[in-house]
């Protein structure tokens, strides 16, 4: 970029959309994935409990007397998401914006442009999707964001779906494409980090989030306000390029995307840049090994997850029948075992509702042990043929049931293999 475009004089509606969009961003940030606690490792609930739990009470209050949406503290969640607590602390800080807009025009006539504040601005917003963007990424291309579905999942019906659960069933049973998606997210995350490849990595980036919006507001996920911010984010920061990709995607005209380069004077901030280079390399290191942790642990239900039918229920002195209207007897039970300390069993009712409970197996005294508020446990005894036989106390009465192991790989979900030729599936 030459002296030129340095101090080439912006219009005067550039210079309002930029004061309004920073600031919103700026402030939009430290809520929505703030930077510092993204790069501290913090997950979105600590996040949560972290930032959102003390703007409960101006959120109760900016509600109570301005917005009128019906917030209730002690009834709905603080997460800032598709939610009261997130649409009134997102209304309150677009309020914000566009006041300081208003009042940085009135108080800053005289200022040609803003290209060394945008500059640094978007190397902020570059790492600001960055840390954002990588979790995601990472957790596709391992993948476990959409994981492929287990024997409860297969059983469930389509009817009972809601269609965030839909997006993520169909996502599930294809990894690889949940691995494309991860990939493309993966280089766009770091392209955009750099000054050379970032509008490379934002048009990536900006294709990654538009589908990503789209499958959220269309799937009814409850993230469209999250997922918006960094898609807004993304497109403030190629801002600038936009006009010079038109001309050469368009008019076919040779244009140069150079950015001018500032830089600091003082030592301490050149090295602090220099340290903030090796975030990145540590936040994928982090992401990774915590993605491929519960990766491993989705291997291993899926080798030691157990489908059983029930052939016999005796409750108290009753013996009752395979009734599709009855809710007492059960019809299926799933065993899930992702790890140690992480067991479930999961109890369908002749209806195919579904009960699930945290359990341990106590294979000293063959027990099985359900964890609730109450512990119950039911005492098994293995029949031929891998099947079993449940002893102990159900809904307030001895019940004996019996088990019929099923093969996982016979439920209804046809596993496709590639071929040009699909005559020959």
């Amino acid at each position: 970029m030459n002296s030129t475009e340095i101090n080439s004089k912006w219009r005067p509606w550039e210079k309002i959309l930029f004061r309004f969009f920073s600031v919103l961003l700026l402030l939009l940030s430290q809520i929505a994935y703030n930077p510092l606690l993204e790069a501290l490792g913090y997950t979105y609930r600590k996040q949560t409990s972290v930032l959102n739990k003390p703007l409960e009470g101006a959120v109760s209050w900016l509600d109570r007397y301005i917005f009128h949406i019906g917030y209730i503290p002690a009834e709905h969640t603080n997460d800032f998401s598709d939610t009261h607590f997130g649409v009134i602390l997102f209304l309150a800080i677009f309020i914000t914006a566009v006041t300081a807009c208003i009042l940085w025009t009135l108080f800053d006539r005289k200022a040609a442009n803003y290209n060394r504040l945008y500059y640094w601005l978007s190397n902020y917003l570059a790492y600001y999707i960055f840390l954002a963007m990588i979790s995601y990424a990472v957790y596709k291309v391992i993948p476990i964001q959409a994981h492929y579905p287990t024997a409860p999942e297969l059983l469930t019906r389509w009817g009972d779906l809601r269609n965030w659960e839909v997006l993520f069933r169909f996502m599930g049973t294809s990894p690889a494409y949940c691995m494309f998606c991860g990939w493309l997210e993966l280089a766009a995350s770091l392209l955009i980090l750099f000054n050379r490849t970032r509008v490379m990595g934002g048009v990536l980036m900006t294709i990654s989030l538009v589908q990503v919006v789209c499958l959220n507001i269309f799937y009814n996920n409850n993230i469209i306000l999250l997922s918006g911010i960094l898609l807004l984010a993304t497109i403030f920061v190629i801002a600038k390029a936009l006009p010079k990709l038109f001309e050469i995607f368009i008019k076919l005209k040779p244009v140069s995307l150079a950015q001018y380069k500032y830089k600091f004077s003082t030592s301490w901030k050149k090295y602090t840049m220099i340290a903030l280079c090796f975030l990145p390399v540590w936040k994928i290191f982090v992401v990774t090994e915590r993605g491929w942790t519960f990766y491993k642990g989705v291997l291993h239900n899926q080798e030691r997850q157990s489908l059983y039918n029930v052939t016999f229920f005796q409750h108290g002195n009753d013996t009752i029948l395979p009734l599709l209207t009855d809710t007492l007897r059960w019809r299926y039970v799933c065993f899930l075992d992702y790890a140690n300390t992480n067991d479930k069993m999961v109890i369908f009712d002749m209806r195919e509702n579904q009960d699930i409970h945290k359990c341990k197996w106590d294979t000293v005294n063959q027990r099985i042990i359900l964890l609730e508020k109450e512990p119950l446990h039911f005492s098994y005894t293995s029949l031929p043929g891998n099947n079993m036989q449940l002893n102990g106390y159900w809904r307030g009465k001895v019940t004996t049931i019996q088990l019929n192991k099923l093969n996982i790989d016979s439920l209804n979900l046809v596993k496709d293999r590639f071929l040009f030729m699909q005559e020959d599936q």
